[in-house]
């Protein structure tokens, strides 16, 4: 038995299946779409930081000092120089030119790290014999100070006041004359990357292989980055799954003397607002792909430079910037 279908029957049939077809298509776009939405809107949960209980001052040379309270830890001492000047007998880019056991080197800055212990009698002897063993050659360069510690605020500044004389520590000069002097040196390609907003620049960091490939320029409100990393895909959900990691990792960090210990010495070296690094971690939540890839459309190449620059004149500090309620200086 055959069917037969007159033709406004078979119309009516055929429109309906486009309909239907129609509309199974708009509800998946829709449950797609809600899906995204759902995603992108999805607040991470910001927990509260505890106070880094830390005190900011310049000392009468113009040297500028960061002392944090901590019950728990020795009392630790740092100094972050600005590279010296190249010579012809001695260059800086060498892993330990000076070949000490308690001088670090990095691309644009060496450090000196010591532990005097808890005790206060001991580890002023111990000081003392530190200083003497400083190298020379490190003398009157400019630098800043860090110390961490169970000691008291008055004793920190009786302990820096002594470094500054002893080692004849100058102010910190101008990032850009330094950061110049280096490319000269070196004829690196740098790319310049904006400011703000400051969660996209912890994305890119977190891209680098090293993270001393990085820099912040204060005087020009920029970071410079001497290495570009290669970037896979960006998209809601992977940038949702390192937001959750970043604060999980942030959250360590920022409980941990060691790390607190870093997070300081960054700031007084670059001389960052201590607000600055807590807008990355508040914003973490308005950070979408749209706005990271118009944060990465932003970063500049700058022309390796091939004439040395002059020096500039010292950079002023910028001193303590309150930030309400999330950290406060001490």
């Amino acid at each position: 038995m055959k069917l037969r279908f007159s033709r406004s029957s078979l119309n009516l049939i055929i429109f309906t299946c486009i309909i239907l077809i129609g509309w199974a298509s708009i509800d998946a776009n829709i449950n797609k779409q809600h899906t995204e939405d759902s995603r992108k809107t999805e607040i991470i949960v910001l927990p509260a930081l505890s106070e880094l209980q830390q005190q900011t001052w310049s000392s009468r040379e113009g040297v500028q000092v960061i002392w944090q309270t901590r019950l728990d830890t020795d009392l630790h001492i740092r100094i972050r120089g600005q590279e010296p000047k190249p010579s012809n007998t001695e260059s800086t880019n060498t892993n330990n030119p000076l070949n000490s056991t308690v001088v670090s080197w990095q691309r644009d800055y060496w450090q000196w790290d010591i532990n005097i212990g808890e005790d206060f009698e001991l580890g002023l002897s111990k000081l003392s014999q530190q200083i003497k063993d400083f190298p020379t050659t490190l003398k009157g360069q400019p630098a800043t100070i860090v110390l961490q510690g169970p000691w008291s605020s008055d004793i920190a500044r009786l302990t820096s006041a002594r470094l500054i004389k002893s080692l004849e520590l100058k102010p910190l000069t101008s990032f850009a004359a330094t950061t110049n002097a280096t490319r000269a040196a070196d004829s690196t390609e740098v790319r310049t990357c904006p400011w703000q907003p400051v969660s996209a620049q912890y994305w890119l960091q977190d891209q680098l292989a090293n993270t001393h490939y990085s820099r912040a320029n204060i005087d020009a409100k920029q970071w410079w980055l001497s290495k570009w990393p290669k970037f896979a895909s960006i998209n809601e959900q992977s940038l949702h799954t390192w937001k959750q990691t970043f604060v999980q990792q942030w959250q360590l960090n920022w409980q941990n003397p060691a790390t607190q210990f870093d997070i300081l010495a960054d700031l007084a070296y670059y001389r960052l607002p201590q607000n600055y690094l807590l807008e990355g971690y508040w914003g973490i939540n308005a950070l979408d792909v749209k706005q990271l890839e118009m944060y990465l459309s932003q970063c500049q190449v700058q022309e390796p430079m091939l004439k040395p620059v002059l020096e500039t004149e010292p950079a002023e500090h910028l001193g303590s910037i309150p930030h309400g309620e999330k950290e406060k200086q001490q």
